[in-house]
């Protein structure tokens, strides 16, 4: 695969302390970019900083709370301040959870929606003039969970599915902008192993490594969205199993409900509810703070 050139670009991916997020702002930086990490635990972004930097990668970190607009704002003027221009805004901090509506706590369709939807809107929202002048771009990190919803996940599924809908109202937005605006539908990838969820209580638990199906690496993830970025396509979808997902939700809805409603009791054991050791914390808490 061409290794596209992104030399001199100022990114800044949003959740990139670990995981995915982390492995694109590699990717951006081995390509000649200039990358902004952002994270919710100063320790980890701490730590992610610090490896990029002794790759000899141009860095910065700044922690963030991307649910709210003033932190949001604040992300994007020290990306300006840091290197007086931002080309590329990936929006990849997010946050998952499990179980059915009747059992679930409230609290996670908060967390889900200001985390998932809100934060990707607040941090376009504030790049925008900055990205104008550019003619940047700006990446949404979606999953196959923003096809359709899904039962026993409908909180997830519904904070991704609004902001595919974001996506699709902002690639006509800014089109007069010359801005490049994509969303990559990710499936299942191999996760950092101290990946946090939220419990069907509210509570935060650590996400098992998924065995039943076949796992993407952060790193192929990564590579596809830079090459997203460099081509400046409009959306791509990763995993076979997300593809045939999009093929099948979008061509053959009736037989996509069929399937679901035959596979639920399968879809709540294994897509669900897959155990996980609880993080004994706080979910509402907040570890974020102005401070790189």
């Amino acid at each position: 695969m061409k290794n596209h050139s992104l030399k001199d670009k100022v990114a800044l991916v949003s959740g990139s302390s670990m995981g995915i997020g982390k492995a694109i702002a590699i990717e951006l930086a081995q390509r000649g970019a200039k990358v902004v990490l952002n994270g919710r635990e100063k320790d980890k972004l701490e730590n992610s900083r610090e490896e990029l930097s002794s790759m000899g990668y141009d860095v910065k970190a700044f922690i963030a709370d991307v649910r709210l607009p003033d932190q949001c704002a604040y992300l994007i003027d020290e990306t300006i301040r840091s290197y007086g221009q931002l080309d590329i805004l990936v929006n990849n901090a997010g946050i998952s959870s499990r179980g059915s509506l009747e059992e679930m706590a409230t609290s996670n369709f908060i967390m889900l929606m200001e985390t998932n939807f809100n934060g990707s809107a607040y941090l376009s929202k504030y790049a925008l003039d900055h990205l104008k002048k550019t003619h940047g771009h700006v990446v949404f990190i979606n999953s196959a969970g923003g096809f359709r919803g899904m039962p026993y996940n409908s909180a997830y599924t519904a904070s991704k599915l609004a902001q595919a809908a974001l996506v699709d109202a902002l690639r006509i937005e800014w089109y007069d902008y010359g801005i490049h605006v994509g969303i990559a539908h990710v499936g299942f990838t191999v996760n950092d192993p101290e990946k946090k969820i939220l419990d069907i209580d509210g509570s935060w638990i650590y996400l098992p490594q998924r065995t039943n199906v076949n796992l993407a690496s952060p790193q192929s993830v990564a590579k596809s969205v830079c090459d997203m970025i460099a081509k400046r396509k409009k959306r791509i979808t990763l995993t076979r199993l997300g593809m045939l997902a999009n093929l099948i939700i979008r061509y053959f809805p009736i037989l996509t409900e069929w399937i679901v409603w035959t596979n639920r009791e399968k879809i709540k054991e294994e897509f669900t509810l897959i155990g996980g050791q609880k993080v004994y914390e706080n979910p509402s808490s907040s570890t974020f703070s102005k401070e790189d």
